[in-house]
């Protein structure tokens, strides 16, 4: 049918990460076709060694600005050029936006898919598609309703058992990964916890102190270790939680994304709210606790079996609000309601071993 596919979906981390079983069952679907994904500069690193992408093709939106509208189409179609695309046949916009839209349209794909105008984040996106996915109806995961781009295609969504997230690691990552933990004694035979308190909406962030609750009760429950991660911005969060916890927890120094993927890979247990790292450690196999605030765990929960989801549902439940007042859907969520969690998440872990 066709041979080179443009895959659009800019950012943020989790986007990407819950974008990765569309580009592989397209390469399922064509073995061998081309295919090329749009990304912004910062989660593209995920995208590396990535057996399903032919090509990344990094697209800096933010340095759009002052162009004008305009200027835009030329600026994208410089930015093929000077990778050597040699274009599209079809563009899949999975992000929904009046930007992704442009850049199908940019791609000079002749076919573009995107979401129907009611299932698009800014309606005018359909301005730039030629072929719209039906939208899902009732609850569904991002990841199938990302999926359902395959529909205008003639393919049919794979099976839960075909949905894969190749984020391979690259020689020296774990190296560099498990030679830190060592030194802070933690690469042993104790079981090791992950917690990651920072989130980039207030609405997404756990209180500091029950934080520091879980990881003191998790050394009860499993005799293990704790590590704190965070992101720009988030290590004053973390270093809190840490002084306010009764056992010992290891900060982690600086890390970029595939530094933290490098980490993560060797907890055994993840806790932390509707982030980019909750959504890595899944993808990564890794059994989550996940805090549930104003987004909603049916639509961006962590993907797959065996994780254990907290969210207290209110009237305004799923607002998407990055502020709020009170906070009270996360403030119900209390710290003995995600000890019990981890304590059964530890017990069926090891029942598995």
């Amino acid at each position: 049918m066709t041979d080179r596919f443009l895959l659009v979906r800019l950012g943020a981390v989790g986007d990407v990460i819950h974008t990765l079983p569309l580009a592989g069952a397209v390469r399922d679907a064509f073995p061998s076709s081309k295919i090329f994904w749009a990304v912004a500069p910062g989660p593209s690193v995920l995208l590396e060694e990535n057996p399903d992408i032919d090509q990344v093709v990094v697209v800096d939106s933010k340095s759009w600005r002052g162009r004008g509208l305009l200027g835009i189409p030329s600026e994208l179609r410089r930015t093929f050029d000077l990778l050597n695309s040699p274009g599209a046949d079809v563009a899949i916009d999975a992000q929904g936006l009046i930007k992704s839209g442009v850049i199908s349209w940019a791609s000079g794909a002749r076919m573009r898919i995107g979401f129907e105008q009611r299932a698009c984040r800014e309606g005018l996106n359909v301005v730039f598609t030629t072929h719209r996915a039906r939208a899902i109806e009732g609850p569904h995961h991002v990841i199938e309703k990302n999926l359902s781009l395959l529909g205008p295609l003639g393919v049919s969504r794979p099976l839960d058992g075909e949905i894969r997230f190749p984020l391979p690691e690259r020689a020296g990552e774990g190296e560099e990964a498990e030679s830190w933990l060592r030194r802070e004694g933690l690469l042993s035979r104790h079981p090791l916890l992950i917690m990651h308190p920072g989130a980039g909406w207030e609405t997404k962030r756990w209180e500091a102190g029950r934080y520091a609750a879980l990881g003191d009760a998790w050394a009860r429950i499993s005799a293990g270790r704790t590590l704190l991660t965070w992101g720009p911005g988030e290590e004053e969060e973390a270093q809190v939680v840490a002084e306010a916890m009764q056992t010992r927890a290891a900060l982690a120094p600086p890390t970029g994304i595939r530094q933290l993927m490098a980490l993560i890979r060797r907890a055994d247990v993840f806790a932390g709210g509707d982030t980019g790292p909750l959504h890595l450690a899944a993808a990564l196999g890794v059994k989550c606790l996940a805090l549930f605030g104003p987004t909603e765990p049916w639509r961006n929960g962590p993907w797959g079996a065996g994780h254990a989801v907290l969210h207290h549902r209110l009237a305004c439940s799923g607002c998407y609000g990055r502020t709020c007042p009170d906070i009270e859907c996360l403030d119900l969520i209390g710290a003995d309601k995600a000890i019990l969690a981890i304590r059964n998440l530890w017990n069926t872990h090891e029942k598995s071993r």
